[in-house]
């Protein structure tokens, strides 16, 4: 009978305020490719221009970096930072609005928030709990006690993963420039995900 090799395990690197050009390299990859397909289909360059603004998020204070790898080749990435430093995010916080808790009411400082800017798997290893593994690495033993993410309106299937990970919606943001509704969600920390739980992206 023979025997079958089983699939290699992901590894994961991370980085804390900076990452060598090379590792951008891969994050765009990974990125461009996740974020340019359905039902995202933004437009592959401007997406490529990560590698130019994903340094200066990851520079912000508390910016930290995950990256994981199958057999040597990108699989995932995941991006955080703190918030103090993001007014963007801060403005988005604020102008949310909708069901459950209202952020603006939040009493969590600035400074004891921390944003999940991105976080994607190729598409080839997806369903091998990647993604969540990035996220535990993202979020564990950090100073703030939130994280918030956002979610375009169309991302049906990453806003029921959040939900699935505990992530509680906070409300939504309705651009006024009548671009993609923002779906907000947030999550005390220490994250209450546990490795292991759920087959997951």
């Amino acid at each position: 009978m023979p025997q079958t090799t089983p699939p290699a395990a992901p590894q994961f690197k991370i980085y804390e305020g900076a990452a060598p050009s090379e590792v951008w390299a891969d994050v765009r990859t990974v990125f461009t490719a996740a974020f340019s397909a359905a039902p995202y289909l933004e437009d592959p360059a401007e997406l490529d221009t990560i590698a130019s603004w994903g340094p200066e998020q990851l520079a912000q204070r508390g910016g930290r970096l995950v990256v994981a790898y199958m057999a040597g080749v990108v699989a995932g990435i995941a991006l955080s930072h703190g918030i103090v430093d993001d007014q963007p995010w801060q403005k988005i916080l604020w102008e949310t609005t909708g069901p459950g808790r209202d952020v603006r009411a939040m009493s969590t400082p600035p400074e004891n928030l921390v944003v999940i800017q991105e976080l994607a798997v190729s598409a080839e290893h997806r369903g091998r709990g990647i993604a969540k593994e990035c996220m535990r690495r993202l979020l564990a033993d950090r100073p703030e006690t939130h994280a918030v993410l956002g979610v375009y309106g169309q991302a049906d299937a990453a806003y029921a993963m959040y939900r699935k990970w505990d992530f509680q919606e906070l409300g939504t943001v309705e651009p006024r420039d009548g671009s993609t509704t923002v779906r907000v969600l947030g999550s005390p920390l220490p994250w209450p995900a546990r490795r292991g739980n759920h087959r997951t992206p």
